[in-house]
């Protein structure tokens, strides 16, 4: 019988060779991979958006066709106290992004708070988990000013676009949180003439004579000036990239491009149940914000 020889193996440079070959390709692949699961997530963000509007739908139908923002005086009070009780007199709360996420309808149809946080937006998982596992409402409304329980800052990814109408079609109802524009102004909304709660640091305004410039833009996770991406930023969004959905259910994996276009058609909406055209809206932060300064006015 003849002997079987000898089975040959690698060599080194044979070795050294498919080693390089493996670097090669998963420096091609990774990239994509890593591109793919950010398309991903941004899509899953858009599908949040999509389930806030069904929310806000849904509010608007128990509420004779108004969102919170476009309440009558007596509509918001009552729904403040259905909340906090009948010692409750004010409806300033229409107009913060604290609140806004509290009513029954709005909450029933989310689900879960976990939809208000972002998988492009990981600072805020741990405060969200907070508002999951102590919130007031089942699972909203953990944080306290000293007055009312409400949904703590930092736990939102999303903004709420304070001139959306459901009548008014391409007006803009919701965004991603890093979105930056100009300071927010006095509107006379349905329930009475005000500034947004804490302009400062939770309200700004798309002014449609502004679409386009650079102040009115999504900010990137490559932002150069720290205190703008700290407050802006969301880890999962590069340079102009940002998501919105308008009031006909509509959302959009945007570009600052698709920013201004949304912010001049909303300019040009008309009909609804408030006159003229509101460009303010309120957004959470991930900024530091003194104490005193979240008190109930």
């Amino acid at each position: 019988m003849p002997l079987k020889g000898k089975q040959r193996g690698f060599t080194l440079v044979e070795l050294l060779v498919v080693i390089a070959v493996i670097g090669i390709l998963a420096g091609m692949l990774l990239p994509a991979l890593a591109k793919a699961k950010a398309k991903a997530n941004r899509m899953k963000c858009a599908n949040n958006l999509r389930q806030i509007h069904t929310a806000f739908m849904m509010f608007s139908g128990d509420y004779d066709g108004r969102l919170p923002w476009t309440l009558t005086h007596e509509q918001g009070v009552e729904l403040w106290q259905g909340l906090y009780g009948k010692q409750h007199t004010g409806a300033h709360h229409l107009w913060d992004i604290q609140f806004l996420f509290l009513p029954a309808p709005i909450r029933k149809e989310l689900g879960a708070s976990r939809l208000l946080s972002s998988p492009c937006d990981p600072e805020t998982s741990q405060w969200i988990d907070m508002e999951i596992q102590h919130g007031k409402w089942d699972g909203f409304g953990h944080a306290f000013d000293g007055v009312h329980v409400h949904m703590d800052y930092r736990s939102l990814s999303y903004a709420l676009h304070l001139g959306s109408d459901m009548q008014r079609p391409s007006t803009m109802l919701a965004l991603s949180r890093n979105i930056t524009g100009d300071k927010c102004y006095e509107f006379s909304y349905p329930a009475g003439p005000t500034l947004p709660s804490y302009d400062k640091y939770f309200g700004t305004a798309l002014h449609t004579d502004k679409a386009g410039m650079v102040s009115q833009a999504f900010v990137g996770n490559t932002e150069q000036d720290p205190a703008r991406l700290q407050n802006y930023g969301m880890a999962g969004l590069g340079a102009s990239q940002g998501q919105f959905v308008r009031t006909d259910g509509s959302t959009v994996l945007a570009s600052n491009s698709d920013l201004a276009s949304a912010v001049r058609g909303h300019g040009d909406a008309t009909g609804g149940v408030f006159e003229g055209v509101n460009e303010n809206l309120t957004r959470p932060t991930q900024e530091k914000i003194p104490p005193d300064k979240l008190d109930v006015p």
